[in-house]
């Protein structure tokens, strides 16, 4: 039962973590600069296209589609935490898919991504190590 629970709970922390994110994304989008640095960085971020293999894109266009393509990637294995049921290998597989976002998380993001995607690795890796096999 606690493998079970920690394997759900698991699940929960990450769809947490894909909504947060997500409301974070669209509530940042309103936000004007304050001053003319970051109207600058905003200008250069979102005004200046250079061809990515044939599409003219934007930094801001790649920034905006990895901050979705994170968001789908949590709320994806949320709902595959839920439906699937509770066995080592899956446990193992989603351990290793988050240990190795934790360590980028740890790299490159701050403390409240970084913190959840830690939360969710302690739970399946718990629940990897306790569940019999």
């Amino acid at each position: 039962m606690l493998t079970y629970n920690l394997f759900r709970i698991g699940a929960l922390l990450l769809g947490l973590c894909g909504a947060m994110h997500l409301v974070g994304h669209y509530g940042s989008k309103g936000v004007k600069p304050v001053n003319g640095t970051e109207f600058q960085l905003e200008e250069l971020m979102y005004g200046y296209k250079t061809n990515i293999y044939g599409s003219m894109r934007t930094q801001g266009d790649l920034y905006d589609g990895l901050s979705l393509g994170f968001t789908l990637f949590m709320v994806t294995l949320a709902a595959l935490g839920f439906v699937l049921p509770v066995q080592r290998k899956t446990a193992i597989v989603f351990a290793s898919s988050l240990a190795v976002m934790t360590g980028i998380s740890f790299t490159y993001w701050f403390i409240i991504p970084t913190a959840m995607l830690s939360a969710a690795l302690l739970c399946y890796g718990a629940c990897a190590y306790l569940v019999k096999k």
